[in-house]
């Protein structure tokens, strides 16, 4: 991978941009690679976009620290859905087998993930009925 020694060469010589579009080719052509992951949280974190370094660190363990996996579960919003699923966090880590990109750390993120909560979102007695009667009048033919 000719274009991974580019990338840490341009990492080490400060340019995390031009580092970052690299990667993010390398991911596409090498999705299941850890080290292309954890670089290019690297490259992220050095510009401060902290969910987007969560995002590529998340199942590779010390590739990202937990403030930014919040941060990056936070920035994906995860929709209304009031669990994270596996088939949303596919497509934002674009890759089909989790488990294959995953380290010891990441292996239990995943076994924790159907407990994982979205963080935004509160489910109260009353959100609950405000989602229902918004689901009822969308649903209700407009004359």
């Amino acid at each position: 991978m000719d274009g991974l020694a580019r990338a840490k060469r341009d990492l080490e010589a400060g340019d995390a941009r031009k580092a970052r579009d690299r990667l993010k080719g390398l991911v596409i052509t090498y999705p299941h690679d850890q080290e292309v992951r954890a670089l290019l949280a690297e490259a992220y974190r050095r510009d401060r976009q902290w969910p987007e370094a969560g995002r590529w660190g998340y199942l590779v363990g010390p590739a990202a620290t937990a403030e930014e996996r919040s941060a990056f579960e936070r920035h994906s919003a995860f929709g209304w859905h009031t669990r994270i699923t596996e088939s949303r966090l596919r497509r934002l880590l674009r890759v089909d087998d989790l488990a294959a990109i995953s380290d010891d750390a990441g292996r239990a993120i995943l076994v924790d993930l159907p407990h994982r909560r979205n963080p935004d979102r509160s489910d109260g007695p009353f959100t609950a009925v405000a989602r229902a009667f918004a689901i009822v009048f969308a649903k209700r033919p407009r004359h």
